[in-house]
């Protein structure tokens, strides 16, 4: 409340966005400082800026968020004794302040609540989208929604980008710019929608729209982690055993050969010599394997290395035809969701493009908007693609001969979702008997290895 005491006392200066706090009652030594102070005004502020309070006092730092002239954020740190030293500092700079927090140290609790590994779960954002549809619907203000908002976030990252967007909102900004300025919680593709909303006063339309949108992501990642669940136990179960049998069980078998003066075979000494590389000298395996990984993700990094893997992936078998899908769904659904906002079509392409997860997909989508801006209609590219299903360049052309495009994206959306979820299914039910082979062949064969030299020990007794 201290925070918003400071802050809330601005007034509006022509010519600066967002608001300037008013100054404190001014001192023998103190005067209030415009909010379009010039360097040479400066010096003379400083004095009574940087002396200390009466009775002493100990420094304290703070951190705040302010607006330039161009109505960009920025944020900074200082040491001061008083929140109106930082104000009457910052504004010097001509700078305009949104708020300013005292923090206990450079490295405060508040601050690593606000480190979220992996982003803004999307859960949270569709109870957002949710509630404040409901709320604008209602006709609560957009501020006074995200103030209430922001209290019921549960994540404290996003927790803490709507407090921000609270503040930069109530500052005279605009919704869609304030939600820009955190591209980990709202992509480019949100923040176009909220704009679209903001121009044609469906606000509320588009936030349910976000909502279906977030749903829709949330259960198609469902279903392929669904798909892929069971084929990681299984691999992992298959390792763990591996390990176990070449660490624990195979030395114990190994002395007992040796007692003997058996002659192995040799799928038993290359277990055995797989045990004893794995026993004494498991510090290089480590090492090849880290080795292995960090040149794998070289490669992949690099943009050569990037198109042959994304290739792989939407090419190899079973795999590739469930990524097509994917891609293909996402294209139609995102689309569908830009153009029936009244996005245009060579903005939503472009926007389109950036939110495709694939690079062959991505330069699909470039080119399309290339031929748009010429003049070709969107279907004939998508009818000629190398990766896009002919079925999507015929739906399109339909929608476009009709003029319900959107209407024909949407369907087009919900029926690869539904093939999205059949293709799910059955690659789980592919990789179980794979895996389920590969497992028993491995460890088959270690069994073998190992019991293969017991039983011809016992004949030679016989």
């Amino acid at each position: 409340m201290a925070d918003e005491a400071v802050v809330g006392q601005t007034q509006q200066t022509p010519g600066i966005p967002g608001t300037v706090p008013a100054q404190p009652q001014p001192t023998e030594s103190s005067q209030t400082m415009p909010a379009t102070a010039t360097s040479s005004q400066a010096p003379t502020q400083a004095p009574a800026a940087s002396s200390a309070p009466q009775g002493g006092g100990q420094k304290k730092f703070f951190e705040y968020v302010s607006l330039d002239k161009d109505g960009k954020r920025v944020k900074g740190s200082m040491s001061a004794y008083t929140k109106e030293e930082v104000v009457q500092s910052v504004v010097s700079r001509g700078l305009s302040i949104i708020s300013i927090d005292e923090v206990s140290g450079l490295f405060s609790l508040e601050r690593l609540k606000e480190i979220n590994i992996g982003g803004v779960p999307l859960d949270e954002k569709v109870i957002f989208m949710k509630q404040i549809a409901i709320m604008i619907n209602a006709g609560l203000s957009v501020t006074r929604a995200l103030e209430v908002l922001s209290f019921q976030a549960q994540n404290p990252r996003f927790k803490a980008v709507l407090k921000e967007s609270y503040k930069l909102v109530s500052g005279g900004v605009s919704l869609s710019d304030a939600f820009g300025k955190f591209p980990d919680a709202f992509d480019s593709i949100a923040v176009s929608l909220i704009r679209a909303g903001e121009q044609s006063g469906n606000l509320d339309k588009i936030f349910r729209k976000l909502a279906t949108e977030y749903q829709n992501r949330k259960q198609l990642q469902g279903k392929i982690q669904g798909a892929l669940a069971y084929p990681a136990v299984i691999t992992t179960l298959m390792v763990g055993v591996v390990i176990f049998l070449m660490l624990f069980v195979v030395p114990q078998l190994q002395q007992a050969f040796e007692e003997f003066g058996a002659e192995l075979p040799l799928i038993t000494k290359i277990v055995i010599g797989l045990s004893n590389i794995l026993i004494h000298y498991w510090y290089i395996v480590i090492v090849l394997i880290v080795s292995i990984v960090v040149a794998f993700r070289y490669f992949i990094s690099t943009p050569q290395g990037d198109r042959l893997w994304q290739k792989m992936w939407i090419t190899i078998p079973v795999f590739g035809p469930l990524n097509v899908k994917i891609q293909t769904a996402n294209f139609a659904r995102i689309l569908y969701l830009l153009i029936s906002s009244g996005v245009p079509i060579l903005q939503g392409l472009d926007l389109t493009e950036a939110a495709m997860t694939n690079i062959w997909f991505k330069d699909e989508v470039a080119d399309m908007r290339e031929q748009v801006k010429r003049g070709i209609p969107i279907a004939q590219p998508l009818m000629q693609s190398a990766n896009f299903p002919l079925i999507l360049g015929y739906m399109v052309n339909v929608g476009q001969e009709t003029g319900k495009l959107d209407e024909v994206l949407k369907k087009v959306s919900k029926y690869y979702d539904i093939e999205i979820k059949a293709a799910s299914k059955a690659l789980s039910t592919i990789l179980e008997p794979i895996l389920l082979i590969v497992m028993g062949v491995v460890v088959g064969g270690i069994v073998v290895a190992v019991y293969l030299p017991m039983f011809q020990l016992t004949q030679q007794i016989q």
